[in-house]
């Protein structure tokens, strides 16, 4: 995937995958420790225990007082692929006065050209003040929202959001529920991603699959070989 400067100075992180894919499942990770993973020194990103759950282990993305705007991980390896599933549990339980948003990137051509949904408790900004609104954006010219949908999302509440890309059309559901679709997509394959901007997201058991549907049995997730590589920061 080839990553380009933007305008302004930030850093993107690049998450790099080694390993087959296994069935229909492409990708699982649920930061039980089962991975050979090194993360970056970066404030931003940390694997911590639930806070709700001492028996769990998240992934924790906070960008509310980051100053490098390291705000999207990317999983390199997967730029073919065309119809996918990207599915993900998540909590916000950290706003700013602007900010409480967390989003998945599908579909990903460059650091500036993928298609995001993302689900807001509040997303207070550019003339256009939104809240409880799940928006899917094609990023590439912009940021133009071409779906948008109510929702009902509270701090420190989880919830899984699912995104399907089959051709040209984007399906969105949220907690098994489908809320939005779009059926324009222009772009006709590639990767995906993880979007914070500026909140606090705890993130668990993130999964890709092909539009078959997932082959893994909840009790069998553990087995997979599949693992997280080394994150890489690019300016």
């Amino acid at each position: 995937m080839r990553i380009q400067r933007l305008c302004v100075v930030s850093f993107w992180i690049i998450l790099l995958l080694f390993g087959k894919a296994t069935a229909e499942t492409l990708f699982f990770d649920d930061f039980e420790g089962n991975t050979d993973i090194k993360w970056p020194d970066v404030p931003a990103i940390k694997i911590e225990e639930d806070p709700g759950n001492p028996n769990n282990t998240v992934l924790v993305f906070d960008t509310r007082n980051d100053q490098t705007d390291a705000d999207v991980l990317f999983l390199e390896g997967f730029e073919d692929l065309t119809d996918y599933t990207l599915r993900a549990k998540f909590n916000i339980v950290g706003e700013t006065a602007e900010f409480a948003a967390f989003g998945l990137i599908v579909r990903a051509q460059l650091a500036t050209e993928y298609m995001l949904v993302e689900p807001a408790r509040k997303r207070l900004c550019c003339g256009d003040p939104r809240e409880n609104i799940l928006n899917v954006f094609e990023r590439g010219g912009g940021w133009p929202i071409v779906a948008k949908t109510d929702i009902n999302i509270e701090l420190d509440e989880w919830h899984e959001l699912s995104v399907t890309v089959a051709d040209k059309k984007l399906t969105v559901s949220l907690d098994g529920k489908q809320i939005t679709e779009y059926g324009k997509v222009p772009y006709p394959k590639g990767g995906f991603g993880i979007r914070e901007w500026k909140s606090e997201t705890l993130i668990d058991d993130v999964e890709v699959f092909d539009k078959g549907g997932s082959s893994l049995a909840v009790e069998s997730r553990d087995k997979l070989t599949i693992t997280w590589g080394s994150l890489k920061a690019i300016q």
